[in-house]
């Protein structure tokens, strides 16, 4: 999941900062959510990451092998 928004995020050109404030959360949370490290984002912040990276949730969040 990680990896995947982060790949997206600097495919679309866009600072993590700047993602973290379109989608209201702090930059400390987003790196995390980009580590690996915060595992259960809540549904609302999943749909503004997806919104933003114009992406699915789904494809996105859900859809990668176990680590």
């Amino acid at each position: 999941m990680g990896l995947k928004i982060k790949l997206k995020r600097i495919e679309r050109g866009i600072k993590q900062y700047e993602l973290a404030n379109k989608v209201g959360i702090s930059r400390y949370y987003m790196q995390l959510l980009e580590k690996g490290k915060a595992k259960n984002p809540s549904i609302a912040v999943m749909k503004a990451i997806s919104k933003e990276l114009d992406m699915p949730v789904q494809d996105l969040f859900f859809n990668d092998e176990e680590e």
